[in-house]
């Protein structure tokens, strides 16, 4: 028993030896030291989404009524605030053949039977809503939804064919 309990000092003497040996072997010791400055940057791009919420709507329209009728619809953007954007509007389907992208002159179709109508950006119902950088809405982003509102108006005392008109306008976010 004195033997083993012998031979286990020795083992254990052994074995710390070499480990202690081999922390020495690892170690590194430097001779001195040197700074320097490591520069971080990138740009941030301007950057936007859209999305129409609201589609206009009209009430039904009375050929005999004395006042146009007007309606809205909305669209939500969310750019990179401090970023230049705008939003135009197209022609639509059934453009009149007079009809430009700075002086828009829109209509709702029934077949062959035409209904005019006008998008404006403000609700005065006074400047037309166009597809060109003059006759779209400016806006700067704040990096928060920011909605915007589509006013339009069917003019009154136009003769039309009773039914259902319809027309589709593209919308279209600059940036």
């Amino acid at each position: 028993m004195k033997t083993e309990l012998h031979q286990s000092k020795i083992k254990l003497a052994v074995l710390s030896a070499i480990v202690a040996g081999s922390m020495g072997l690892s170690a590194t010791s430097y001779a001195g030291t040197a700074t320097g400055t490591m520069t971080v940057s990138t740009s941030v791009a301007v950057s936007c989404v859209m999305a129409v919420t609201g589609n206009i709507a009209f009430n039904a329209y009375d050929t005999t009524a004395t006042d146009h009728l007007q309606s809205t619809g909305t669209m939500t953007s969310t750019c990179t605030s401090g970023g230049a954007a705008k939003i135009t509007m197209g022609l639509g389907s059934g453009g009149h053949s007079d009809s430009s992208d700075s002086s828009p002159m829109r209509q709702m179709t029934n077949g062959a039977s035409k209904l005019r109508y006008d998008l404006f950006s403000e609700n005065s119902y006074t400047t037309a809503w166009g597809n060109t950088s003059g006759t779209g809405k400016a806006f700067t982003g704040t990096g928060s939804v920011q909605t915007f509102t589509a006013y339009a108006q069917i003019p009154k005392n136009q003769t039309v064919i009773s039914g259902t008109y319809n027309d589709s306008v593209a919308v279209t976010l600059t940036y």
